[in-house]
C-alpha cells in the first residue's frame, strides 16, 4: 500500500483535506455532548471554536480556542496553532503555530504532541528528528490519540527514529481503526489479507475494506474493486469491481483506471452500462443517511 506521510486527520473537515496513507479525509470531529436529560449541556469552549470554524468565522474560533487553554484545555493550542499553519484567517505562519504545539506539549495535550512529532519528522519549522518525532507521535499515542497511534505504528513499520516492531505496528494499527481512524483500517484490513503479523482473515479484512469504502475512501473503493473482480472473499462480480474501480479512478487513486480499463476489456456493453450506472448511484455513507 502505497504511503504519504504524515497526517493530520479525523479533527475536523474544516482544516481541509490532509493526506493519509493514499488517503484524504474529510470528516468533521465536532459533536454536540448531551447529559442524560433531553437538554443539551453547554458546548465546550474547543466545541464552539470547532463550530466557529464549520462556518469560517476564524476570529470567533480563535477567540473559543485561545479561551479553551486559558480555562485548561490545552488542546486549544492544537488547534490554534493548526489555524496558524494552514492560514485560516490570515497568512500561514509555521513558526508561530510550532511555538503553540510546543505550549501545548509542554501541559499534556496529545494532538500538540502529535503534530510537533509530525514536523520532526518532515523537518518543516524544527529540525528534522526522526527520534524525537517518533518519541512524541509515540506520548501521543499512549495518551490515547488516534493519530498519534497512526503514526507511531508507521514508524514502528518502517523502523524510522525507533526500533522497527511490524507485530507492534499492526497492533496499533488496530487500536487506531477501532477509533475510527480510516487510514489504519486499510493499513489493517491488509495486514489481515498476508496474514503475516496477524491472523488471517480474508472475510474479515473485505468487510473492513466496505466500511472504509462507504466513507468515500479510494483505497478502500480499490481493494473492493480488487476483491470483485478475483472473488477474494466475495463473490467475483465484475460489474461491482469495474464500479469501484471507476469510484476509485474518479478520487484518484494511481491504479485504479487502469484496473477498470483492463476488467473492460473481459466485461459486455451490458455489463459496462450496469457499472457505470452503479457507480453513478453510489453514495458515502454519511450522504446517504442525510438524503
Amino acid at each position: 500500500m502505497n504511503r504519504e506521510f504524515w497526517v493530520e486527520i479525523d479533527r475536523m473537515s474544516c482544516f481541509g483535506p490532509v493526506l493519509r496513507r493514499g488517503v484524504v479525509s474529510l470528516i468533521c470531529g465536532a459533536v454536540m455532548v448531551f447529559g442524560g436529560s433531553a437538554m443539551a449541556q453547554v458546548p465546550s469552549s474547543i466545541e464552539q471554536g470547532v463550530a466557529a470554524l464549520n462556518t469560517q468565522d476564524f476570529l470567533a474560533a480563535s477567540e473559543h480556542f485561545s479561551r479553551a487553554f486559558d480555562e485548561g484545555s490545552y488542546d486549544g493550542a492544537f488547534y490554534l496553532g493548526r489555524m496558524l499553519e494552514l492560514g485560516m484567517g490570515g497568512t500561514p505562519n509555521l513558526k508561530a503555530a510550532v511555538g503553540l504545539y510546543l505550549a501545548g506539549s509542554a501541559k499534556g495535550s496529545a494532538p500538540s504532541m502529535n503534530r510537533l512529532g509530525v514536523l520532526h519528522i518532515q523537518g518543516r519549522g524544527v529540525l528534522q528528528d526522526y527520534e524525537e518525532g517518533a518519541r512524541l507521535v509515540c506520548e501521543a499515542a499512549g495518551l490515547g490519540d488516534v493519530n498519534g497511534s497512526y503514526n507511531c505504528a508507521s514508524l514502528k513499520l518502517e523502523g524510522r527514529g525507533l526500533e522497527q516492531d511490524e507485530a507492534a505496528a499492526y497492533a496499533l494499527f488496530k487500536t487506531a481503526s477501532d477509533l475510527g481512524h480510516i487510514g489504519a483500517t486499510n493499513e489493517y484490513a491488509a495486514a489481515l489479507i498476508d496474514g503475516k503479523y496477524v491472523a488471517q482473515n480474508i472475510k474479515g479484512a473485505v468487510e473492513l475494506f466496505q466500511q472504509t469504502a462507504s466513507r468515500g475512501n479510494p483505497v478502500g473503493m480499490y481493494a473492493l474493486g480488487q476483491a470483485f473482480a478475483t472473488g477474494l472473499g466475495v463473490d467475483q462480480d465484475v460489474v461491482k469491481a469495474h464500479a469501484f474501480f471507476n469510484l476509485a479512478a474518479t478520487l484518484e487513486h494511481p491504479n485504479a483506471a487502469a484496473a477498470r480499463n483492463a476488467l473492460e476489456e473481459q466485461m459486455t456493453p451490458e455489463q459496462v452500462k450496469a457499472a457505470q450506472q452503479r457507480a453513478k448511484a453510489w453514495r458515502p455513507v454519511s450522504e446517504a443517511v442525510s438524503q
